[in-house]
């Protein structure tokens, strides 16, 4: 039998109940705008499914789990790189030694999640391929029924979900300050640990490998019990930019004027205020004079002299210099007498003339 055509013409929902009532063993491929997502029937029954054929959704989902070490990750890459057409989350069940009911589950999980995605689709082309085999088999027998109504169910709670958290690219911040004392079952912790106000909700469901159902459902009801805050990609956290506006008066770095996910920038170092307020030089109170000091070896003329005069100048070796602003030769100081003026500090006089004639 041949099976395809649009999904305009055929809903989904309909098209998985034909194959549950001839119960086909095929995989229904599903293309739209370059999206190519399957979902994988034995015997009418789901046995898994991706709504991204590109990505390895099922072995994402067991790496975020933390049932695989390093070493088996190490491994099971390095077969598939040799050869693309195996399936990541088989080699990781096989060499990690995982539980098969554990992975079971997971494949379930993993097959509610795909067709939930594809039910979202509003357009399309399908096509059924009789007896391909699923790639990512782990044991997995899911009803159709089962798998159509939690489709449904979950599209129904959809709408509420998205005004709490809008996705995909919403990004959540931690509450600093939250309502109440917080209480947090695994999950959510898991999920908590990898919010760092950067990433948007669909890294977070990249990296936890849980399906976007799942991830947005739990970050909605940490929403509602304030314990993270949305914002949108491009508005900078507002504790960091409430911050900022002391760290610009400090002198320090401003995150908040950097993008997003950048690394801060600090401010030129001219730009910034000093620690401590530039002083100029100390300035040293003025000395007060107990003794006659003799006078500089070139002391300008104040006032007329019987020796000099402003209309008559100098005369010296050298020739002379006539005007008002004539100066006076250095006068020497006899220290006869300092010896014999018991009023003055002779020890003191002897050091300041020895001083000016060593200039």
């Amino acid at each position: 039998m041949r099976l395809e055509g649009t999904l305009d013409a055929f809903s989904l929902p309909d098209i998985f109940q034909l194959l549950s009532f001839t119960q086909k063993t095929g995989t229904l491929h599903l293309r739209r705008e370059g999206a190519h997502g399957a979902v994988h029937l034995r015997a009418g029954s789901v046995t898994g499914g991706r709504a991204d054929m590109l990505r390895q959704e099922l072995g994402r989902r067991l790496l975020g789990t933390g049932l695989v070490d390093d070493e088996v990750l190490a491994a099971a890459a390095e077969e598939l790189a040799g050869d693309a057409t195996l399936s990541l989350a088989q080699l990781l069940a096989e060499k990690g030694k995982l539980d098969v009911d554990t992975v079971r589950d997971l494949a379930a999980e993993q097959a509610h999640d795909a067709v939930f995605s594809l039910l979202r689709w509003p357009d399309g082309e399908f096509a059924f391929v009789v007896d391909e085999s699923d790639p990512d088999d782990l044991g997995a027998l899911v009803p159709v029924d089962q798998v159509v109504a939690e489709g449904q169910r979950r599209l129904a709670a959809w709408g509420e979900l998205v005004e709490s958290v809008p996705a995909p690219d919403a990004v959540v911040v931690v509450n600093a300050s939250p309502d109440t004392d917080p209480a947090l079952n695994r999950g959510e912790w898991a999920l908590l640990s990898l919010v760092d106000g950067r990433r948007t909700v669909a890294d977070l469901v990249a990296l936890s490998g849980r399906g976007e159902y799942a991830v947005v459902s739990a970050l909605a009801g940490l929403v509602s019990r304030r314990l993270l805050v949305v914002r949108a990609g491009a508005e900078q956290d507002r504790l960091v930019s409430r911050q900022s506006l002391l760290t610009a008066l400090e002198g320090g770095v401003i995150e908040a004027s950097a993008p997003a996910g950048s690394p801060p920038v600090a401010e030129p170092v001219s730009s910034r205020r000093a620690v401590l307020p530039e002083q100029g030089e100390p300035v040293a109170p003025p000395r007060r004079q107990e003794v006659a000091e003799p006078a500089p070896a070139f002391a300008r003329a104040t006032a007329p002299s019987s020796t000099f005069s402003r209309s008559a100048g100098t005369t010296g070796a050298h020739g002379s210099v006539e005007g008002a602003m004539a100066l006076a030769p250095e006068r020497s100081v006899d220290p006869a007498a300092i010896e014999s003026d018991p009023s003055l500090n002779r020890s003191l006089l002897l050091r300041l003339i020895a001083g000016v004639r060593g200039l």
